[in-house]
């Protein structure tokens, strides 16, 4: 039976990096973060507790991310919903992702997040969560998905964590975008949207496949960068009141929730 993931089971944690040292600010992200967390804590939407939906921005050290996921991992026993914004850095010699932190420098990789870190503190083997749902909005995002053994040999299916959904704002070679004048970043413009507004026609339990397709076909047809993702085993959906929803419990009609399995 298909159901909406039980928010008082569940954590979030939202991790924006605006203001850097050595890179260029991304200042929309700061509205990321925040508009993300009032849709996750909207009763209409997901109903996630303010406790429970954790931001850190600007984060000082690598250690108070992977700490904080891996707290959260440990403590939800229904979904864990982990976001990361701001710049992608890729390591020249490997290949792989990192995801920038305030005072990172792109000739130092170690001053960054890398992927593959965040991926383990995910898979804590300590962890309590059914599933995991994990949006990457930087450039080069896709890398999460693909393997650095090689240039031709992709094992994205080794760098997703089982149950869990990875979400990514761009190709592996691809940067993501910012657009000028516009609230948030393309990505996430269009992530916080279908969460809070609904998508026309879909059922009431929106599939993860669902989702997706809908932020693709939204930023193709704006000819932006295109999202990327990757399930395993994560019978995830989520929650599309219809207008007879909405009048059965009380919401808002095309408002939208967060895996349900």
């Amino acid at each position: 039976m298909v159901a909406l993931a039980d928010p008082a089971r569940s954590e979030a944690v939202l991790v924006g990096v605006h203001d850097y040292v050595n890179l260029e600010g991304l200042p929309a992200v700061a509205r990321n973060v925040e508009g993300l967390r009032q849709v996750l804590t909207d009763p209409a939407v997901w109903g996630l507790p303010a406790s429970a939906c954790t931001v850190i921005s600007q984060p000082g050290d690598v250690g108070l991310v992977l700490d904080t996921v891996r707290e959260k991992a440990r403590r939800a026993s229904d979904t864990l919903f982990v976001y990361y914004a701001g710049h992608g850095l890729t390591d020249p010699h490997t290949d792989e992702l990192y995801l920038a932190l305030p005072r990172s420098d792109r000739e130092r990789e170690y001053t960054s997040l890398r992927y593959e870190y965040l991926r383990r503190a995910v898979l804590d083997v300590q962890a309590s969560t059914q599933r995991t749902v994990l949006i990457l909005d930087c450039c080069y995002s896709g890398r999460a998905l693909i393997g650095a053994m090689s240039a031709d040999v992709q094992i994205a299916d080794q760098a997703v964590v089982e149950g869990t959904c990875l979400l990514t704002a761009s190709a592996e070679t691809r940067p993501a975008l910012s657009p000028p004048g516009e609230t948030y970043t393309a990505f996430t413009g269009e992530l916080i949207a279908a969460l809070n507004d609904g998508i026309p026609g879909a059922p009431d339990l929106l599939d993860m496949d669902t989702l997706y397709r809908h932020l693709h076909g939204n930023l193709a047809s704006k000819s932006r960068p295109l999202p990327q993702q990757r399930n395993r085993n994560t019978g995830g959906a989520y929650r599309h009141c219809t207008e007879q929803g909405r009048r059965d419990e009380g919401r808002r009609a095309g408002s939208s929730g967060l895996p349900a399995e």
